[in-house]
C-alpha cells in the first residue's frame, strides 16, 4: 500500500512538475508591486527685472547658489492590468496598464550665505521636489524558457510631481515659486518573471523614467522688502528617476 501511495504522489507531482514547465504566457494579468524610487532633479534658475542693474558678483552668487541638483528617493508600490500572448516560438508580445504611488522626495535650505560683494548681506535658498504618483500605459517584448520569461518594456507615462524654490535675505527680500503638475514623460525598462505553475507569478523589474521640464516663476510673499521695482526669478526644473521592484501577478 505505501509503495503504491508513493507512485501516486510521485507521479501527480512529475504532472505538475511538466504542465508547469510547458506552461504558456497567454492570457490576462492582474498583481501588485513594490519597490524603491530614486532619481535627478535639476534646477536652473534666471534673473530678471531689477536684477538686471546689480552687479554680476551678486547675480552670479544669486544664480549659483540658488540652482540645485537635488536626487529624490523613496518607496514606489502599484497595482498592474496586462494582457500577454506567447507564440509558438516562444516570442512574447504584451500590454500592460498600471497606477503606482510614489513617495519620492528631497529638498535642501543653504542657510544664510553670505555674498561676495556684500558680506553684510546674506541669503538662504530653498529647493525641493516631490514625486507622488505615476500613471503608465506600456508595450512588452519577451521571451519565455519553460517557467522563465525574460522582457523589454517601453511605453507613454504621467508623473505628478511639485516643484518648489523659495529665498529669504536678512535684508527680509522673502520669496516663493513653486509648480504642482502632472507631466508627460517615457518609461522604458527590462524585468524577469517567474511562472509558478498555479495561475501566479513572480516579477522583478528596473523600469527607467523621464519627464519634460517644468517652468515656473516666483513671486513675493506678504510683507517682503524690495518690491518696488521687481526682481523677478525664473525656473526650469526636469525630473527623471530609476525603480526597482518585485511583484506577483495572478494570471487568468
Amino acid at each position: 500500500m505505501f509503495k503504491r501511495l508513493s507512485l501516486l504522489i510521485a507521479g501527480s507531482l512529475f504532472s505538475t512538475a511538466a504542465f508547469a514547465a510547458d506552461g504558456d504566457w497567454s492570457g490576462w494579468h492582474i498583481g501588485v508591486n513594490a519597490g524603491h524610487a530614486s532619481g535627478d532633479s535639476q534646477t536652473d534658475v534666471a534673473l530678471g527685472g531689477a536684477w538686471t542693474s546689480e552687479s554680476q558678483a551678486l547675480r552670479d552668487h544669486v544664480v549659483g547658489n540658488w540652482s540645485d541638483d537635488a536626487s529624490p528617493s523613496g518607496s514606489a508600490y502599484g497595482i498592474q492590468f496586462g494582457y500577454d500572448h506567447q507564440f509558438e516560438s516562444n516570442l512574447i508580445l504584451g500590454a500592460e496598464v498600471e497606477y503606482s504611488k510614489l513617495n519620492a522626495d528631497d529638498s535642501r535650505s543653504t542657510g544664510p550665505v553670505p555674498t561676495v560683494p556684500f558680506p553684510s548681506l546674506s541669503y538662504n535658498f530653498g529647493n525641493s521636489v516631490e514625486v507622488n504618483d505615476q500613471a503608465t500605459v506600456r508595450a512588452k517584448l519577451g521571451y519565455a524558457i519553460d517557467r522563465h520569461q525574460i522582457y523589454a518594456t517601453a511605453g507613454w507615462t504621467q508623473v505628478d510631481a511639485e516643484f518648489t524654490a523659495e529665498v529669504l535675505s536678512n535684508g527680509n527680500y522673502s520669496k516663493i515659486g513653486s509648480k504642482n503638475d502632472t507631466q508627460d514623460g517615457i518609461q522604458w525598462g527590462v524585468g524577469y518573471a517567474f511562472d509558478f505553475g498555479n495561475q501566479w507569478s513572480l516579477r522583478a523589474e528596473y523600469l527607467r523614467t523621464d519627464v519634460g521640464d517644468v517652468d515656473y516663476a516666483s513671486v513675493y510673499r506678504p510683507g517682503s522688502a524690495f518690491v518696488t521695482p521687481a526682481y523677478t526669478e525664473t525656473f526650469n526644473q526636469d525630473l527623471d528617476f530609476d525603480t526597482f521592484r518585485i511583484g506577483v501577478d495572478y494570471r487568468f
